[in-house]
């Protein structure tokens, strides 16, 4: 019988529950990865890809939900995150900064596209932004109540549909100022919205 001698890392997770990363020794533990579901507060739905831009490496997920980067030389990577159902992320890791580390971990947050399955009890604002020559780049669309005192930016996806999720509860409707900003635009929209209910504010043609 062949013994493997092996690492063992221990860190905490979100909410404070430990967790254990464990391997061959020859595989050391370079950084790991956590997603979180910007709505939900918890792991992402669907199948999400982690892996460094650039470079033909993957992560490897272990039991726990982490993804892990093993055996990197030292040095400086950019770790890019996708998935059918988010944004995609891209974050830049100095893997020296993890040596010796007791809690390697680089944690990430992923933004729900318009067509994420959001539950029908979910307050939303749907809408879809109409250019003739194609979406500027770094357009974003804000929504702000005084009321409520809450601010949610987002971004449209690539054919400029965008969704604006609410999690914070609120009694009857709210009125809210829709802004969508970006190189050249600045437009403002009046919206009312209800709680457990999407609003739909159609075809914004943007100049």
């Amino acid at each position: 019988m062949t013994y493997i001698e092996s690492y063992t890392v221990h860190t905490k997770g979100k909410n404070g529950e430990g967790y254990v990363f464990s391997g061959p020794s020859f595989f050391s533990l370079s950084f790991a990865v956590w997603l979180i579901d910007d709505y939900t507060q918890k792991e992402p739905l669907g199948e999400v890809r982690v892996s460094m831009r650039d470079e033909n490496i993957k992560a490897v997920k272990n039991l726990s939900g982490y993804y892990t980067f093993s055996g990197l030389p030292e040095g400086v990577y950019t770790l890019r995150v996708e998935s059918e159902l988010y944004f995609s992320e891209e974050r830049v890791v100095d893997t020296s900064f993890y040596s010796g580390s007791k809690e390697p971990v680089v944690e990430v947050p992923l933004k729900p596209k318009p067509l994420y399955p959001f539950p029908d009890s979910a307050t939303l604002i749907r809408g879809l932004l109409a250019v003739e020559t194609g979406l500027p780049a770094g357009v974003t669309v804000k929504a702000i109540s005084k009321i409520t005192v809450c601010e949610i930016l987002e971004k449209p996806d690539e054919k400029g549909e965008f969704v604006l999720y609410f999690r914070g509860p609120f009694n009857g409707k709210v009125d809210v100022e829709l802004e969508i900003i970006g190189e050249g635009i600045d437009k403002k929209i009046p919206v009312s919205i209800e709680e457990s209910q999407s609003t739909y504010v159609g075809i914004i043609p943007i100049p």
